[in-house]
């Protein structure tokens, strides 16, 4: 058993030595140089990948960012975010501030001709102040959106947030993206 546990190891050394002897070829025949141009290379092919994505590839891609606050009152700031390629069209914006009994006791509508790729919309046409109810209790965001994509089809979105709880929230919503191969 001795002899047979030898002839292993001596053939596990002539073995590593050839593995050895192999590498060494192949580090003195491809220049470091040359891995790194393969590696930028590899970074310049994927970075294309993701611009054409950000960039090129039809696509809207709609998301509403939402903060509510209590202070003296109600806050509810929002902003409207097409981080597509694409514009939208005939955007129509709906904001309601609901208490618990669905009682409707502030909202706002706006209408947007376009909404150019890469681009948000916030500030004043997209702020709600309520003053007069108390911050003791619950009350629900409901946000609804229509508009049109690059294709010509119209879209619908509705997002509700139950607030109230806390006197600072966030909250993202994204809509269903349109892409032209889908």
């Amino acid at each position: 058993m001795d002899t047979e546990d030898e002839l292993f190891d001596e053939d596990l050394h002539d073995i590593s030595q050839d593995v050895g002897e192999m590498v060494k070829e192949f580090t003195q025949r491809v220049h470091p140089l040359r891995v790194a141009l393969a590696g930028v290379m590899a970074m310049i092919i994927i970075g294309s990948l993701v611009g054409s994505w950000y960039w090129v590839i039809p696509r809207d891609s709609v998301e509403i960012n939402t903060k509510y606050i209590q202070r003296s009152g109600h806050i509810v700031l929002i902003e409207l975010d097409n981080s597509g390629s694409r514009a939208i069209t005939e955007v129509m914006f709906e904001v309601e501030f609901r208490d618990f009994e669905n009682n409707l006791i502030g909202g706002y509508t706006n209408e947007f001709e376009l909404v150019p790729s890469h681009f948000s919309i916030a500030g004043d046409p997209l702020e709600l102040i309520v003053r007069g109810y108390t911050v003791w209790d619950n009350y629900s965001i409901i946000i609804k959106i229509d508009w049109t994509d690059f294709q010509g089809t119209k879209n619908s979105e509705v997002f509700t947030h139950d607030v109230g709880q806390f006197a600072y929230e966030t909250f993202s919503d994204e809509c269903e993206t349109t892409t032209w191969f889908l």
